[in-house]
């Protein structure tokens, strides 16, 4: 009864803050539990080729959903909504994937199909769950990293829970249905969390999006991040051809990515502090180095699960470093009235550059093998963040002749 009465007695902001850190870990929960398909598909034959063929066909969905999403999360001027619908029906499509019939003449076209329109609804579910978790926090000035940090810590709990238990007594197709079912209560919490203002209609001016096609910042944010989610495609498509490549068990990928989840962590609890400090560019320049770096050492280091596990950790800082401040800083660039428009756009050119890293990264993989190709990853990922800094280099150059 006194836990009952203290549970009615937290702050609006305190009751928020658990509503959405129970969002972002449950959510978490079950991404880790659904994050096999790679798995399966290489199970029932898939090439490396025709699997960034497929994720190429994905991200070119993707493109038309995060806009449409996007457009009308401004348009009704709820996010809250799109959550819900998307995580309703990308997970409620999502648990039928194992039943695509398999071993088929006519096998791999299915998947080209459906899996496609899957994404649809799939690929918007992270950024708007993100979005959600963004905009209240800044409206109620709550800790973003420390809720952040709650999806963190169950991916890695339940990543490891799928391999260790739910992989060996039910098989991998069963981590497409039991996903549905822990995304659940996600659904619900999403339906108890605050609406964010900024996410309400407002008057728009007639320039639309054209306004940040305008914004020099935000243009550079774009070009960086299409070198740097191409060079994210890369490493995380192609992981578990890797694994097989030197001869690990591609079951273990849940072991990986948990050890990853782990070590966004520190980044994430400690990002408001950090950014007192550090600027978000620096920080943002900081999370893909660290990237390239988990990348280098599997070109070059990596023989064995134990090693590829210790190197792995590198990726998950700076995972945890982006996540905490990528988001953010395109929030600070936008316009309120277009700060949603402005999260689709970037995850748009995320997709594109998606398509080309699958396309590339599927011939790319089979051509040179594993280890170089991780080479090439840690090359791209160091192209992007000198993208970056010499954009803020010519822009301060140019307002100095301007000036003069």
């Amino acid at each position: 009864m006194n836990k009952l009465r203290r549970l009615r007695s937290l702050s609006p902001e305190m009751a928020e803050t658990l509503r959405l850190a129970g969002v972002q870990g449950i959510f978490w929960a079950a991404m880790a539990v659904g994050n096999y398909q790679t798995v399966y598909l290489q199970s029932i034959g898939f090439p490396a080729t025709d699997f960034g063929l497929l994720n190429a066909i994905a991200c070119a969905v993707a493109i038309f959903a995060m806009t449409f999403w996007g457009t009308v999360s401004d348009r009704i001027g709820s996010v809250r909504k799109i959550v819900i619908l998307t995580l309703t029906l990308g997970c409620g499509l999502f648990i039928f994937v194992p039943l695509i019939p398999t071993g088929q003449s006519y096998s791999t076209l299915l998947f080209l199909i459906l899996i496609p329109i899957i994404n649809f609804f799939r690929v918007p579910m992270s950024p708007f769950v993100d979005n959600l978790t963004v905009r209240n926090c800044a409206e109620h000035r709550l800790n973003y990293g420390m809720i952040r940090s709650s999806g963190s810590l169950l991916f890695a709990i339940a990543g490891v829970i799928t391999v260790n238990a739910l992989i060996p007594a039910a098989g991998v197709p069963s981590t497409f249905w039991v996903m549905g079912i822990v995304m659940i209560p996600a659904i619900v919490l999403t339906y108890f969390c605050f609406e964010p203002q900024s996410g309400k209609r407002v008057k728009k001016s007639a320039a639309g999006a054209g306004v940040l096609l305008k914004n020099y910042a935000y243009m550079a944010f774009l070009i960086f991040a299409f070198f740097f989610q191409m060079a994210a495609a890369f490493e995380g498509n192609f992981l578990t051809y890797y694994m097989a490549d030197i001869q690990i068990d591609t079951v273990n990928l849940g072991l990986i990515l948990s050890v990853r989840a782990m070590m966004e962590i520190p980044f994430l609890f400690f990002i408001g502090r950090l950014r007192r400090y550090i600027k978000m560019k620096y920080l943002i320049m900081l999370s893909a180095i660290l990237m390239a770096t988990e990348c280098l050492c599997f070109c070059f280091l990596v023989n064995s699960l134990p090693t590829m596990l210790v190197f792995a950790a590198f990726y998950g800082l700076g995972n945890g470093a982006f996540l905490g401040t990528g988001t953010n800083y395109i929030y600070e660039l936008a316009p309120v009235e277009l700060r949603a428009t402005a999260h689709s756009l970037f995850i748009s050119v995320a997709q594109i550059s998606g398509i080309l890293g699958n396309l590339l990264g599927g011939v790319l993989f089979d051509t040179i093998g594993g280890k170089a190709f991780y080479g090439v990853t840690a090359c791209v990922f160091l192209v992007s963040v000198a993208i970056f800094a010499a954009s803020f280099l010519f822009h301060r150059n140019k307002k100095e002749t301007a000036a003069a």
